[in-house]
């Protein structure tokens, strides 16, 4: 998974649940971090995970499967 799927579903989450990045922004992480987020850019970490707790998403790190 890339930093631009990450992002890809995160808007798709905030938009299904019916936010705007203007609520996002009203809920502490400034726009400027919320717009990197939605981007796909690198950003940091303790953002992104604000981020996912105000839309409701859940980050989950497991091992990879060697193939």
């Amino acid at each position: 998974m890339t930093l631009d799927d990450i992002a890809k579903t995160l808007v798709e989450i905030r938009t299904r649940k019916g936010f705007s990045q203007y609520k996002i922004w009203q809920k502490g992480i400034n726009m400027g971090s919320v717009r990197a987020i939605e981007s796909g850019k690198n950003v940091n970490i303790e953002n992104l995970l604000r981020y996912c707790e105000i839309v409701g998403a859940e980050v989950v790190v497991k091992e990879k499967e060697e193939h």
